[in-house]
């Protein structure tokens, strides 16, 4: 993305625009010297004229804009395009502000590593064989292998063992040999891209990979680049999802003592990103997945009753596999249901499914909590 920088001391005005010129972005900064670091292969600076600052500085103050401004300690950043661009970028800081991650405020300043990604640590010494351990497995799909340093990272944190599963959209034996060096025991497979992170992970399920293993941790390489929305955000989220569950020892031990210490726990995953039915809107997280999302609660012999329903959106967490044998038994992976990539935001099968982890759990006897690094 670009960044426009707006300096208020007389000085030519400047902008950076997203590439392709989508969405500009102005930032105005306190009267003085401000500073802007842009990399050349994500944006480019383009001046701006009094004309523009004035425009923009109109709308900023007197329309909706004023509603999609971030401050950061007097440096205020807001959109500089079309009305439908505009709401699109509000409609997103909304979304963050209500998952307690808005981008200006103490969580994000507070964990700079859910802009930058995190450090590069020195391995740790592994923890104490204990075969009373729960038996640890993680589940990853990659469509983005570039994102692979980053969940190394965080991984080689951990004390204890697991398995590590890892699904491909397509195949590459330099990858996979990269994988084996730092993890050797992992498995990689190519997994047709279908059904997103979904349809792998159902597969993995189907197939009984994860029979001999008491906890299963769900992630993936979330990226969010569709629907015009910005990149950050979708790293933002996919790094406050990493953080809340997975990154650290402590905090991946946390859990998994959670599930070792309570036989009724099934799934937990991160509160930020838990949605929920509001009052007066029954089940309205369902949005066009409703029809399918009923009729495989009716397949699992598990009717959906009542108005409340909730799901932890971006299907990242960590679950007991006998939590979900009624998604498991569907054979809804092998059996061809989830159709070719296609780009939706919404309405395929695997936002349905998404909608279901919870209920499949719930509908087993098992009980969903959250985490949060808040705590």
């Amino acid at each position: 993305m670009r960044f426009a920088l707006d300096r208020c001391d007389g000085a030519p005005r400047e902008r950076f625009a997203p590439l392709g010129g989508e969405l500009n972005l102005v930032v105005r900064a306190p009267r003085g010297s401000a500073t802007a670091s842009v990399h050349p292969d994500e944006a480019t600076l383009e001046p701006l004229g009094w004309r523009q600052t004035v425009l923009a500085f109109i709308r900023r103050r007197y329309n909706s804009v004023r509603r999609s401004v971030l401050d950061f300690d007097g440096v205020e950043i807001f959109p500089d395009g079309s009305k439908a661009k505009t709401r699109k970028f509000r409609k997103q800081l909304l979304f963050a502000r209500n998952c307690r991650m808005a981008f200006d405020g103490p969580f994000v300043t507070g964990h700079p590593e859910l802009l930058v990604g995190w450090p590069i640590e020195p391995d740790i010494e592994a923890a104490p064989p204990d075969e009373r351990a729960p038996a640890i497995a993680v589940a990853l799909h990659l469509h983005y292998v570039e994102l692979w340093d980053e969940i190394e990272t965080l991984l080689r944190l951990w004390r204890r063992p697991f398995g590590l599963f890892v699904t491909l959209t397509r195949d590459n034996p330099a990858f996979a040999a990269r994988v084996r060096s730092a993890f050797p025991s992992a498995v990689v497979c190519v997994a047709e891209n279908r059904g997103r992170d979904v349809r792998p992970f159902l597969q993995l399920l189907e197939d009984g990979a994860f029979d001999s293993f008491d906890v299963v941790c769900k992630i993936h390489g979330k990226r969010s680049l569709g629907g015009d929305r910005l990149p950050i955000f979708g790293d933002v989220m996919r790094r406050a999802a990493y953080l809340d569950l997975i990154a650290g020892d402590d905090r991946a031990r946390g859990v998994v003592e959670r599930f070792r210490n309570d036989a009724g726990l099934g799934i937990v995953g991160p509160r930020r990103f838990l949605s929920v039915s509001r009052p007066g809107a029954p089940r309205d997280v369902l949005g066009p997945n409703r029809a399918t999302v009923e009729g495989l609660a009716e397949r699992m012999e598990a009717p959906i009753r009542g108005d409340e329903f909730d799901f932890f959106e971006g299907t990242m967490f960590w679950a007991r596999p006998q939590a979900l044998t009624r998604l498991r038994h569907l054979g809804l992976a092998a059996g061809g249901a989830f159709a070719p990539e296609a780009g939706l935001v919404d309405g395929a099968l695997e936002h349905a499914v998404e909608r279901l982890f919870n209920h499949a759990a719930r509908a087993a006897g098992y009980r969903v909590e959250d985490a949060s690094a808040d705590d």
